[in-house]
C-alpha cells in the first residue's frame, strides 16, 4: 500500500484551503509579471541611454 494511506485520507481540500492556494497562485502570477515587466522596462531605458555611443 502507498505510504500516505488510504486514497480518500489523501485528498482532504476544503473549499478555504482550494481558495488561499487560487489566492495565493494569483498573487505569484501578479508578482511574476511585474518582475518581468520591470526588467524589460530596465532594460529598455538602459539599453536607450547607450544609443549615442553606436556609430554608424
Amino acid at each position: 500500500m502507498s505510504e500516505l494511506g488510504p486514497p480518500d485520507a489523501v485528498s482532504t481540500d476544503t473549499a478555504a484551503t482550494a481558495k488561499a492556494r487560487r489566492r495565493r497562485s494569483i498573487a505569484i502570477a501578479v508578482a511574476l509579471g511585474v518582475f518581468v515587466i520591470l526588467v524589460f522596462i530596465v532594460t529598455i531605458a538602459r539599453m536607450k541611454g547607450h544609443v549615442a555611443d553606436v556609430g554608424f
